[in-house]
């Protein structure tokens, strides 16, 4: 019995492979290009004309290239559950995970399960990760293709998408803040027989109570007071097409049996109205394990919505999909400034973006996805002539935890990540959260990444104090009248007003306020 367990555990190791991927390179079209290295006992040597990467367009390749790398630079060497890393003398310069290494070092197979950042002579960097065997091709569809990433968990999302597309089924995605899980829902509706059909978003954390089954269901003329107009509802808008229900999570309770009710049959109750039937796809999505909500989450509710239910994964568990994200985003934020996002070519600036990259791949990123484009587009903005990094941001990623290397009697007992507590909301008091309130200029989205909780925790904390509001809270007379004090100003009346400009806007477009009629509006 023993012998055949040991067996099964050798042909297990023997199907595993290294996946190596290409997250910096001087040339940027190759980043992301990635190497499947079935696993043997050989030697696996790492260098400049070895492995051949296969480009993302789906053909194969070539080494990595570049002058400054050594053509032997490091090996890799199986024994047992034990990696072994080799640099030899005289070689090209070597990081893992940050941390400089001169000559050699033993990595547990947990360490490489995780994921090595390993930088080459300051100018390449390599994400090598052990798996299991996939089954890796380009996606032609041009909507899956949009959802960028080579890892596993970023294939294996893609396949969920497109299974759910098929489907007329309801889907639940469950996921943590930042992670994507619109973006999921968006290419769902896109690849569906609904995609010619509207899609309308509504966050259910930000529905007041008082109105939210009118603002689902459409109310009629009359039906509670400043109903002066017949409503349609999100569920009727989104008819004959997709309604997507974020943060449904934090649906309050007593809209849960009409939801429940709506999602059953497909039948809706027009508040002051008569029932309306609807042809709808509702897809839902929540950050917290459903199963953690079932105090405040009708169980049956989680069942109706999850017919097909699909987890994404947070930005850590795929970071070898960073580095592609990241110079896509740059890409896109210098091609809306006219320009094209290029990294230099003095070995200065190259090695600066080389270690911006790799910093980012070790980085932890608890605002996932989210966090990583406002830091692609923080860097941009002031990287104008250069690479520049504004100080919070550098001082972020230079405190970033990182699993390095460490010698065999070390790894039982060592610590592989520094994990930090999970923030509560609660723990934060009111005089400091009213400072960060302010810090952030009053973005909910903002005061939300920097305390490290979601947006929906940041409404009902905002709910409690009347120190703080939103720009939809504000009477329409007090908002023009700041207006008028600042002479239109929208940044100034924003900060006169204590909310966020990008809110200010909402509101005046909700009450019918366009830019072009301010100068007649100020005039009275």
């Amino acid at each position: 019995m023993d012998e055949a367990l040991c067996d099964a555990a050798l042909d297990q190791d023997a199907r595993q492979e290294l996946c190596v991927v290409i997250a910096f390179h001087p040339d940027t079209s190759r980043i992301g290009e990635l190497c499947r290295i079935p696993c043997t006992d050989d030697s696996l040597v790492f260098g400049r004309h070895y492995p051949d990467f296969t480009a993302l367009a789906g053909q194969q390749g070539e080494g990595i290239g570049d002058s400054y790398v050594s053509r032997e630079a490091f090996s890799l060497l199986r024994h047992g559950t034990t990696w072994h890393l080799n640099r030899k003398p005289g070689r090209s310069r070597l990081r893992v995970n940050g941390q400089e290494l001169p000559a050699q070092a033993l990595f547990s197979e947990h360490q490489l399960q995780q994921g090595l950042v390993v930088s080459l002579a300051q100018r390449v960097v390599l994400h090598i990760r052990l798996q299991d065997p996939m089954s890796w091709q380009q996606d032609t569809d041009e909507v899956l293709a949009s959802l960028r990433g080579v890892s596993p968990a970023m294939q294996q999302l893609r396949d969920n998408a497109a299974l759910a597309a098929r489907s007329p089924d309801d889907v639940l995605l469950v996921g943590p803040t930042g992670s994507g899980k619109e973006r999921i829902a968006r290419a769902i509706h896109a690849l569906s027989s609904r995609s010619c059909g509207p899609w309308v978003a509504v966050n259910m954390a930000a529905l007041p109570v008082e109105i939210a089954s009118a603002s689902l269901f459409g109310a009629r003329k009359g039906a509670y007071t400043g109903a002066d107009s017949n409503r349609a509802g999100f569920f009727q808008q989104a008819d004959g097409g997709t309604l997507f229900l974020d943060e449904v999570g934090d649906t309050p309770e007593t809209l849960q049996p009409m939801l429940l009710r709506a999602l059953q049959e497909r039948e809706i109750q027009v508040v002051g109205g008569k029932t309306e039937r609807v042809d709808l796809r509702v897809i839902a999505a929540m950050e917290h394990n459903p199963d953690e909500l079932r105090e405040r989450f009708r169980p049956a509710l989680r069942y109706r919505l999850g017919a097909q239910e699909i987890s994404l994964p947070a930005l850590a568990q795929r970071s070898e999909d960073v580095a592609l994200l990241a110079a896509n985003l740059f890409d896109e934020s210098a091609k809306a400034h006219g320009d094209v996002w290029n990294v230099g070519d003095s070995e200065s600036s190259v090695r600066r973006w080389a270690r911006l990259f790799e910093q980012f791949l070790i980085y932890h990123w608890p605002g996932n996805i989210r966090e990583l484009q406002h830091t692609v587009a923080q860097i941009s903005s002031c990287s104008r002539e250069g690479l520049q990094l504004p100080d919070a941001i550098r001082t972020r990623l230079a405190i970033t935890p990182s699993p390095g290397p460490m010698m065999l009697e070390e790894q039982e007992s060592a610590p592989q990540v520094n994990e930090s507590p999970t923030p509560r909301l609660a723990d934060v008091s009111d005089e400091d959260f009213i400072a960060a309130w302010k810090a952030a200029r009053y973005e909910v989205s903002t005061i939300a990444r920097e305390l490290g909780v979601s947006r929906s925790a940041i409404y009902r904390r905002l709910e409690t104090l009347r120190e703080c509001r939103l720009a939809a809270d504000v009477p329409l007379g007090e908002m023009l009248a700041a207006l008028d004090a600042c002479r239109g100003d929208l940044r100034a009346t924003a900060d006169r007003l204590a909310v966020s400009q990008q809110g200010l806007k909402t509101r005046l477009r909700a009450s019918g306020v366009s830019a072009a009629d301010l100068p007649e509006i100020l005039k009275r």
